[in-house]
C-alpha cells in the first residue's frame, strides 16, 4: 500500500513527495507553536517523520510476506509496540545528540516524551491494523481468482469432454450404416465413407476454433446431410432456411448438428414414407434464433440413444452461458420441434480459450 505511492506512475512520486513535505511542514508549525525555533523545530519533524515513514514501510513488508493466524494475533500489535519504542528512542537519542547545547529543547523532549510515544504508538497500531485488513482481502480476492480459475477450467474440461462425445457417437452410427450398405450396396458405402471423411476433415480441422460462423456451421450440416441421405435415400427430406441477417452471427461449433440428428431419428423412427424436416436459423433482437422441425410419431416411442445429443447441446449451453432456458422442445401428435436461442453478447473468447 505506502510503497505503492513510489512505484509505476511517476506522478506518484510528486503525490508521496507533497504529502511528507505537507505532514513535516505541519508538525514543525506546531513545535514552533509550543516555543521551540524554527530549526530546531523543522529538524525535529524532519528526523522523527522519516522514522515514521521508515516504520511504516518496514510494516507493510513485513505483514506483507506474513500475515498474522488467529493463533498469533497479538503480533500485530507487538511489532507496532516494538517500532514505537524504537523510532521514540532512537529519534530523541538523535536530536538529543546534534542539540546537546540546547537545553530548553533537551527539556522539551522530556516533556512530550510520554505524549509524542502515545501518538507513534497510535499510528503504527492504525498502520498495522489497515495492513492486515488489506492483507487479509488480498488472500480473499486472491482465493476467488482461483476458484473462478479452477471453475473456468473445469467448465473447459466438460466442454471439451462433451465435444470429443458428439463426433464418436456420430461416427458409430455412420459406421453402423457403412457395415449395413457394404454387402448389400457397395457403391453407396463407398459414396458414405467418401462424405464421412470430408465431413470428419472439415470439423478436426476446425477443432481449435470453438466458436464459428453461421456459414460455416450450415457448411458441416450440409455434409452430415449428405451421409445421412445415403443412409436413408429419398426418404430423407430436409430444407434449410438461413436468414440473410445471420452472416454476421456466430455459434458454438456442431452445437444445431446433434439437434439435427435427433430430428432425424425421431422423424424416421416408426415412420414409413418420406419425411420432411425443416430447418430455420434467423436472426433476432435477443440473438441467433434455430428452429428445427420434424415429423413424430408418439406411438413408435424413443428410438435408442436419441436422448444423448439433446442433454449434451442442453449442458453445453448451460457451461457456456450459464442458463437452462435457452432449448425449447414442443411436441404434438404428429410434429416434434426444438428452438434454440443463442446470444451474441456473450464473451466468445472468455469460455473458449
Amino acid at each position: 500500500m505506502i510503497t505503492k505511492l513510489f512505484h509505476n506512475k511517476p506522478f506518484r512520486w510528486l503525490k508521496a513527495l507533497i504529502i511528507i513535505v505537507l505532514w513535516v511542514l505541519l508538525t514543525s508549525f506546531l513545535l514552533i507553536y509550543y516555543g521551540l525555533i524554527w530549526h530546531i523545530a523543522f529538524l525535529d519533524s524532519l528526523v522523527h517523520s522519516g522514522l515514521l515513514i521508515g516504520g511504516f514501510i518496514l510494516l507493510e513488508n513485513i505483514f506483507r510476506y506474513y500475515l498474522p493466524t488467529q493463533g498469533n494475533v497479538i503480533l500485530a500489535y507487538i511489532i507496532p509496540l516494538i517500532l514505537s519504542i524504537f523510532v521514540l528512542f532512537g529519534g530523541d537519542q538523535l536530536l538529543q545528540t546534534i542539540f546537546k547545547h540546547e537545553i530548553e529543547y533537551q527539556d522539551f523532549l522530556e516533556h512530550i516524551f510520554l505524549a509524542r510515544g502515545f501518538v507513534l504508538l497510535l499510528l503504527f497500531m492504525a498502520c498495522s491494523l489497515l495492513l492486515n485488513y488489506h492483507g487479509r482481502l488480498e488472500e480473499q480476492a486472491e482465493a476467488v481468482e482461483r476458484e473462478t480459475q479452477i471453475q473456468q477450467m473445469a467448465r473447459e474440461a466438460e466442454l471439451y469432454h462433451l465435444r470429443q462425445q458428439l463426433q464418436p457417437h456420430f461416427l458409430f452410427n455412420s459406421l453402423n450404416s457403412i457395415s449395413a450398405l457394404v454387402k448389400s450396396q457397395p457403391e453407396k458405402a463407398r459414396e458414405m465413407v467418401l462424405q464421412l471423411s470430408d465431413f470428419l476433415r472439415a470439423t478436426i480441422r476446425k477443432d481449435e476454433k470453438k466458436w464459428i460462423s453461421v456459414t460455416e456451421e450450415v457448411s458441416f450440416l450440409k455434409l452430415f446431410l449428405d451421409i445421412e441421405k445415403v443412409r436413408f435415400g429419398h426418404r430423407l427430406q430436409v430444407q434449410i432456411e438461413l436468414d440473410d441477417h445471420t452472416k454476421n452471427y456466430n455459434l458454438p461449433q456442431l452445437l444445431i448438428q446433434p439437434l439435427l440428428e435427433n430430428a432425424v431419428k425421431h422423424s424416421l423412427y416408426g415412420l414409413t414414407g418420406e419425411v420432411f424436416i425443416s430447418l430455420q436459423i434467423v436472426a433476432s433482437s435477443q440473438g441467433l434464433i434455430v428452429k428445427i422441425t420434424n415429423p413424430f410419431d408418439p406411438r413408435a416411442g424413443q428410438p435408442k440413444g436419441s436422448g444423448f445429443g439433446l442433454e449434451a447441446v442442453k449442458r453445453r449451453l448451460f457451461l457456456v452461458f450459464g442458463r437452462y432456458d435457452l432449448l425449447k422442445t414442443q411436441q404434438t401428435d404428429k410434429q416434434y420441434s426444438i428452438q434454440l436461442l443463442i446470444p451474441q453478447n456473450h464473451d466468445q473468447d472468455y469460455n473458449h480459450r
